[in-house]
């Protein structure tokens, strides 16, 4: 029995980890933070495995945890905006979803300007707003992001709305409009 429930507990963190520790990344920019603050909430939450369903009720409590332990990271350090991640291998590497090479030489410039102004805009947005949009963007409803967050749900909406009109502003001129003062 026990045994089953170690291999349960396994099967769900093999599930989990890599959304969880692409999240974190998304809310720090750094990959190697991010991977300890995933790790330790993840020891935080199986140190109380009898206390918690996670594999049905887990990934809420996971992502709050990261989302907290964000916080408080960003909170107690100076902050720092960078354009371009560092790798692993310390190589500086820029993600884009997108397959460039299929691209006429002229997109691909606009493509790529594209991607560093929103990439900036995100992270001029306070650690709260930037994580209600990341929860947003992996497809969480309003409801799932106050519980992950710890908020209410007007909140979440008002993080998620107040997010969505900065980041508006700050791309209108890359896509067509004007700048906003």
């Amino acid at each position: 029995m026990k045994g089953d429930r170690s291999h349960e507990l396994d099967a769900w963190i093999l599930a989990t980890a890599p959304r969880a520790t692409a999240y974190a990344r998304s809310l720090l920019r750094n990959p190697h933070e991010a991977e300890d603050i995933v790790q330790d909430c993840y020891c935080r939450l199986i140190s109380k495995a009898d206390v918690y369903d996670l594999p049905h009720d887990g990934m809420k409590l996971l992502l709050r945890a990261i989302t907290n332990a964000c916080i408080n990271l960003k909170t107690r350090r100076k902050p720092f905006f960078r354009l371009v991640r560092t790798d692993a291998d310390g190589s500086e590497q820029t993600d884009d979803p997108l397959d460039k090479t299929a691209l006429p030489p002229d997109e691909c410039a606009m493509f790529d300007e594209l991607s560093v102004a929103v990439e900036s805009a995100l992270r001029t947005l306070p650690t709260q707003q930037r994580a209600a949009v990341q929860l947003k963007a992996l497809g969480h409803s309003q409801q799932e992001i106050a519980e992950i967050m710890g908020i209410t749900t007007t909140n979440g909406g008002v993080l998620i709305h107040r997010a969505r009109q900065s980041l508006a502003a700050r791309l209108n001129p890359y896509l067509g409009g004007e700048a906003i003062r």
